[in-house]
């Protein structure tokens, strides 16, 4: 059983999380807020638009702007086409935010694959986006 991708992608993931959650913790952030600051970077998106992309409910989504808005990192405006519909953009903050949990998540990289040679990491990068990709996982950015 321990020897079952299932198992170790899983052990693996929570490592990975764990010290990315670390490095985020300072900064006021979580780990499940880096996609919500990815897909706003290209512009407003509606909070169905997000949970969809993140592959969330949309409770789930509002809980994170929530999260993200106490610390000045979205805003929540009116989309001028729809004025029933909220339209959530980045501020000059949430873009400052999203850089340092980039830079934190290449940290963590290093951290994790440091040993392994350039063509080895592209390999890895290749395999887990194809195990997403047939298993209709999101992938953000």
């Amino acid at each position: 059983m321990t020897r079952t991708a299932a198992f170790q992608l899983g052990k693996l993931g929570q490592i990975a999380t764990g010290r990315f959650a670390d490095r985020l913790a300072p900064h006021g952030l979580r780990p499940r807020h880096c996609a919500v600051l990815e897909l706003l970077a290209v512009g407003p998106k509606a909070q169905l638009e997000l949970a969809r992309a993140i592959g969330v409910t949309p409770s789930v989504v509002v809980d994170m702007l929530d999260e993200l808005e106490k610390l000045d990192a979205l805003r929540r405006v009116r989309d001028t086409a729809d004025r029933r519909r909220q339209l959530i953009e980045l501020t000059a903050e949430g873009q400052k935010l999203r850089r340092t949990a980039a830079l934190l998540a290449r940290e963590t990289d290093e951290e994790l694959l440091g040993s392994f040679t350039a063509e080895e990491v592209a390999a890895l990068r290749r395999v887990l986006s194809q195990v997403a990709s047939v298993n209709g996982i999101p992938v953000v950015g």
